[in-house]
């Protein structure tokens, strides 16, 4: 062993009463895109084929209550690489093109802390993040660390990812390593107007698509139950299959060099669909996530009741890689000691916050997430909300707009696009949010409770809205 990388494991790890380094701890963590909470077997999806993720939830943790703080795919991957919720973190919104949102300067990543710890680094798949200078990788597939448009291989060629995924362990011979795997799917192939599906697999670079039967499926509540929107889940599904063999090529890659029992693997989505109620809101198809852990040596088969959030992510990986107070610098916390709890106490909040999908949707919201009953302030109710690009350019929202529908499933469109300042919801009795209980005398007493603790947790992770907006103005 090279004497620079022996003093940085020990650093990293300590040593054993013998004064042998400890085993190396390596990490992989596997990221989809778009992917609903509920589209797993495991989470209970009877149609869709996902055998991989249903056998890394058998063989760890699955938790039930898992939430994106935001539902926009550059911010929530600034989240979970930073820990930082993003009215603090800075990305306020997409990195790409005109958008150019990115991390502030006194931000750090996991990335970075990881690298300082001894760790080889890589971001295999799609990135949406920057600025690159703050992700120190030793591997991706980006031409020349590019942020926009150019990769080697593409994010939904799963065969190519696994390859690479292979390759990258392969060259870390006896140093520990932080792999993300972040998959292309199953959003949708491309912006298309009405006469495009978006969603859907085609037969190539060895990869063979599952066909689904759109009569089988199961709508979720938050669709309307049309022909359309089961075709189109119909191939969404095709690409949930898709990505669930991306992750069995890259556990598989963990396997073939001996790395599965030293290895902490995390799979999660970024956020729910681009379908209105779920990307670019705070309602829980949004935001609630797919959330499965496999640490080596831990419990095997639990359904995790705690509730996490993404900004407990980088804490959770730099506890596992031994760095001395994890959660410094950022608005998380470890989970690695509670994954044996599924009961465990004093989880049972998250701290939501968004702030725009695209610079041209621009609508702010914070969010307390508690197990019953959820609060969401509109900071800028009176303007129309704006819906993110990938939903108002598809066919279900041009279909809404060109017949006048007036719901959106059980939602009405009205109540989608005008929002009051504050809503408040009965999860446990009204699981879609339909029915807003803010105006509710006889929940007077709980809007002001919750409406107070927002604003505490938004004062305790220095929300720079505050200096204009205030939850009781």
């Amino acid at each position: 062993m090279r004497p620079l990388l022996y003093a940085s494991l020990l650093a990293a790890f300590g040593t054993s009463a013998s004064g042998a380094a400890q085993p190396q701890r390596n990490i992989l963590f596997v990221v989809t895109d778009n992917q609903n909470w509920f589209d797993l077997g495991c989470y209970g999806n009877k149609v869709v084929q996902t055998p991989h993720m249903d056998r890394l939830a058998a063989e760890g943790v699955r938790f039930r209550q898992a939430f994106a703080t935001v539902a926009s795919c550059s911010a929530s991957r600034a989240v979970i690489f930073t820990g930082v919720l993003t009215h603090r973190n800075g990305q306020y919104a997409h990195t790409p093109h005109e958008h150019n949102q990115r991390l502030r300067p006194d931000i750090t990543t996991v990335f970075a802390k990881l690298k300082a710890q001894g760790y080889r680094t890589a971001l295999i798949g799609k990135q949406h993040i920057a600025p690159l200078d703050k992700y120190p990788f030793d591997f991706t597939t980006a031409e020349e660390k590019g942020e926009v448009g150019a990769y080697r291989i593409s994010s939904k060629d799963v065969v190519g990812l696994g390859k690479a995924c292979d390759e990258f362990i392969a060259s870390c011979e006896d140093q520990p390593f932080f792999l993300t795997l972040a998959l292309g799917d199953p959003h949708p192939n491309g912006i298309t107007g009405m006469n495009g599906v978006a969603w859907g697999v085609e037969a190539k670079n060895g990869y063979t698509p599952i066909a689904y039967d759109p009569a089988r499926i199961e709508v979720p509540r938050f669709l309307p139950d049309t022909p359309m929107v089961r075709e189109q889940l119909a191939g969404y599904y095709q690409q949930v299959s898709r990505a669930d063999h991306g992750l069995g090529l890259a556990l598989e890659a963990l396997k073939k060099h001996g790395c599965t029992d030293n290895t902490l693997v995390i799979f999660t989505s970024d956020h729910g669909t681009s379908e209105p109620g779920a990307m670019g809101t705070q309602y829980e198809p949004g935001v609630r996530a797919p959330f499965i852990v496999k640490k080596p040596g831990g419990p095997a088969g639990i359904v995790h009741e705690a509730l996490i959030a993404f900004t407990d992510i980088t804490p959770t990986l730099l506890d596992w890689a031994g760095v001395k107070d994890p959660a410094k610098g950022t608005h998380g916390r470890s989970f690695l000691p509670i994954l044996d709890q599924p009961k465990a106490e004093g989880w049972d909040e998250v701290l939501l916050s968004h702030v725009a999908h695209e610079i041209y949707s621009y609508y702010p919201m914070r969010t307390l997430r508690e197990r019953r009953y959820k609060l969401i302030w509109n900071l800028t109710w009176k303007a129309e909300f704006p819906l993110p690009v990938d939903t108002f350019s598809r066919r279900l929202w041009r279909h809404i707009v060109e017949t006048k529908a007036t719901h959106i499933g059980p939602r009405t469109v009205e109540s989608f696009l005008n929002r009051p300042k504050f809503e408040l919801y009965d999860l446990e009795s009204d699981s879609s949010e339909l029915r807003n209980l803010a105006t509710d005398p006889a929940h007077a007493e709980r809007l002001a409770a919750m409406k107070a603790r927002l604003h505490q947790r938004l004062i305790e992770t220095e929300d720079p809205w505050l200096k204009k907006y205030h939850p009781d103005w």
